[in-house]
């Protein structure tokens, strides 16, 4: 590995770490105040007005609340994916449900997935928007996970809108890219939104 990728690689790791310490300390009461108001800014928008599918990932450990989120798009009549991770390919499958939670089952990580033999999977390219999650993203698009690379796999498969759900402390001047990370189209915040013109 080239020294330049280590020290992007170890970079990440360390702003990885400070988000996510700075996530915890936040009271979960102003947590879920924030999500309310990301989730309002989400559905006024006319791309998630208009979006027959929406993928969606499940919150967990601080994360933008999807859960509510959830609920309302399928009242909406929305077809509705979550995620499945696949550790042994390191990729993310895709499924859809119906309701919601009745048909997922929490695995060892935590997250929330549909529960074996009750999944829908989805092997298309289409879905009209995608939910992400990160711990971190930039001004420019560029969006920092939990190191795994299963949503830069899946994403840049996606013929999708990509919009990223963050608290504005998430949001940093710029983050330390490489090649293969997939950018988005929308970072939604409770204090603004920043569209990036790709």
């Amino acid at each position: 590995m080239q020294r330049k990728t280590r020290l992007k690689l170890s970079l990440k790791k360390r702003i990885r770490i400070r988000l996510k310490k700075l996530r915890a300390k936040v009271k979960p009461l102003i947590l879920a105040y924030k999500s309310r108001i990301i989730m309002k800014k989400l559905f006024k928008l006319q791309e998630f007005r208009k979006a027959k599918s929406v993928l969606f990932y499940v919150s967990f450990n601080n994360e933008v609340d999807t859960y509510k989120m959830i609920r309302k798009a399928l009242k909406l009549k929305k077809t509705v994916y979550v995620p499945i991770v696949d550790f042994k390919n390191k990729r993310l499958t895709i499924s859809r449900i119906r309701t919601f939670p009745e048909t997922l089952i929490r695995t060892s990580c935590g997250i929330l997935e549909p529960k074996p033999g009750s999944e829908e999977f989805y092997h298309g390219k289409k879905i009209d928007i995608i939910i992400v999650p990160g711990v971190g993203f930039d001004c420019k698009g560029n969006r920092l996970g939990y190191g795994g690379g299963f949503y830069d796999r899946l994403l840049k498969d996606m013929a999708s809108l990509k919009i990223g759900v963050a608290y504005e402390f998430q949001i940093l001047k710029q983050l330390p890219t490489e090649k293969y990370d997939q950018k988005l189209n929308l970072i939604i915040t409770e204090k603004r939104e920043y569209s990036i013109v790709t």
